[in-house]
């Protein structure tokens, strides 16, 4: 590993203080990567980055620069509306989405006591997170937000509703409903009290 990235890494997990920096992915909306220490795509792709655009202005900045994107038919029931491939990169929605589900299911299975050990970890890897979210405006975004709340990783109830709250806060900037945080087992852990996830 060079010591550029060495670098990186010691400086990201060493302190525990988290600071606002430039997220590592350096794609400022382009998927170029940095070849020499492997950040980025890695291999020089000069197609626009999906994990930091939603799809529809993924779509346009590929029809611009004349490259298309293969649409098949959805069902009758999705009233023949155009689909992509299921298979594809995730675009910016799709990451927040996913990244959502594993952030809330994570949080769920944290220990209940955790050692102090445990507590530094899950202080690292949220801060990782914001380090290295493909998304730079969001990852920015995060920073900011954990700067201002710092993560509860006292046990799983504090770190669950932590993340709530940090969900939260971007529904609201993204105009969505908030989630109600009392619901947190329900729909990340035991399934909804109506049997219907049984």
């Amino acid at each position: 590993m060079s010591s550029f990235v060495t670098n990186i890494f010691q400086s990201m997990f060493s302190s525990s203080s988290i600071t606002t920096v430039t997220p590592i992915t350096m794609l400022q909306q382009s998927h170029d990567g940095d070849y020499e220490y492997g950040i980025g795509s890695g291999l020089r792709h000069q197609r626009p980055c999906r994990a930091c655009n939603d799809f529809k202005t993924w779509i346009q900045t590929n029809q611009n620069q004349n490259q298309q994107v293969k649409h098949q038919q959805k069902n009758d029931d999705d009233n023949n509306s155009n689909a992509t491939r299921s298979d594809c990169p995730l675009d910016k929605n799709e990451l927040g989405h996913n990244t959502w589900s594993v952030l809330h299911t994570i949080s769920m299975y944290y220990p209940e006591k955790p050692t102090n050990d445990e507590q530094e970890l899950m202080k690292n890897f949220i801060k990782g997170l914001a380090r290295f979210y493909p998304c730079e405006t969001c990852a920015k975004d995060f920073q900011q937000e954990i700067h201002n709340d710092p993560p509860q990783t006292e046990n799983r109830h504090s770190l669950s509703l932590w993340w709530c709250r940090q969900h939260n806060r971007v529904n609201k900037k993204l105009g969505k409903p908030e989630f109600d945080c009392r619901l947190l087992e329900q729909r990340w852990l035991d399934g909804w009290n109506d049997g219907s996830c049984d």
